[in-house]
């Protein structure tokens, strides 16, 4: 019963009737990471057929667009946790879909632009969310990171989307349409597959691992593209921004996307890389004292840890030379000591 009422509800909120408490009770069905999404893609299809118009993307639409993300954003409480909350908003593109096309449907006597409005999304230290594209491919967006894609994908043509960040990506199949992925200089193209790219500016090196399918990643300088290497399932390309080379190496396959169930494994990674990652995913900043850890590297995983755990393993690992304060009140961790063993 419950089903049908949020149903009913929500064709009406495609035609701009309803009212606040049932945008409210609509909201926070939708909200809510244990109600999929899929049983509305044939109501929203069947609102699009009917409107039988192009979507508007005027100024009015993209405000009421941004009305639309505030109610969302609104919906999910923030932690004040030190370990990261993995906020699961599979009703995101819906919802979007639902704005535009409301939009669309109220102005069908003025006249549209033909045009593609371009969507993004921005999570903030400690936050990971799931989206839902125009396609019906799934990407979980990490800690720190903005992915930029457009309101729907034209058949035949490329699935072109923009990350700056962590995000790893469930692409549906299309051999028609090329899926890519544009990370500063670094392009990644799929058909139809999963993988993980790292692309954070600061760091100093991208990364792209694939879980399954293959792979193309190139580099594009002044509009020239080099293909680097095709990946297969357990290969990892690792690229230098500053010297513009990389190198490939083998990876765990279940170790690609380990970070979306809150598990961190690193490789021959120096303790400020480490901390550079950990940072981001719970929330909190780093001090590094000194320059003697500067040549620490550890091979570690950490699997539903809070931070404080994390940081006493570290510290084993150094051979206890590594010391460690955490203020709980201004999340800052102040790390120093001799080197490691």
């Amino acid at each position: 019963m419950k089903q049908d009422y949020i149903k009913t509800l929500f064709e009406l909120y495609l035609e701009g009737k309803t009212d606040p408490e049932q945008e409210k009770t609509l909201m926070e069905y939708l909200a809510d990471p244990a109600n999929g999404d899929s049983e509305f893609h044939a109501i929203m299809e069947k609102a699009w057929k009917k409107q039988n118009i192009l979507p508007d993307y005027s100024p009015e639409a993209n405000k009421g667009l941004d009305e639309i993300w505030n109610k969302i954003e609104a919906g999910q409480p923030k932690s004040k946790r030190l370990y990261p909350v993995l906020k699961y908003a599979a009703a995101i593109v819906v919802i979007i879909s639902a704005a535009l096309g409301w939009y669309a449907y109220k102005k069908t006597q003025q006249p549209v632009e033909i045009a593609i409005a371009f969507l993004s999304k921005t999570t903030q230290k400690g936050e990971k969310v799931k989206l839902m594209l125009p396609d019906s491919s799934i990407v979980y967006l990490g800690a720190g990171s903005k992915l930029t894609w457009p309101s729907h994908f034209v058949k035949g043509k490329l699935r072109n989307i923009q990350l700056e960040g962590e995000a790893f990506f469930e692409v549906k199949h299309d051999i028609k349409s090329p899926f890519i992925v544009h990370s500063g200089h670094m392009q990644t193209r799929v058909l139809g597959t999963s993988f993980n790219i790292y692309a954070y500016p600061k760091d100093g090196t991208f990364s792209v691992a694939v879980r399954t399918g293959k792979v193309g990643v190139s580099e594009n300088r002044e509009g020239k593209l080099k293909q680097l290497s095709l990946l297969t399932p357990g290969m990892k390309l690792l690229y230098r921004l500053k010297e513009g080379d990389y190198t490939v190496r083998t990876e765990r396959i279940a170790e690609v996307n380990a970070w979306i169930k809150n598990s961190f494994a690193f490789k021959d990674t120096s303790l400020a890389a480490m901390l550079k990652s950990l940072e981001r995913y719970y929330n909190v900043h780093f001090e590094l004292k000194g320059n003697n850890l500067n040549q620490c590297r550890f091979n570690a995983t950490f699997t539903n840890k809070s931070i404080g755990d994390i940081m006493e393993e570290i510290r084993v690992m150094s051979g206890k030379k590594m010391k460690y304060k955490i203020d709980t009140v201004n999340k800052t961790i102040t790390v120093w000591g001799e080197g490691c063993q």
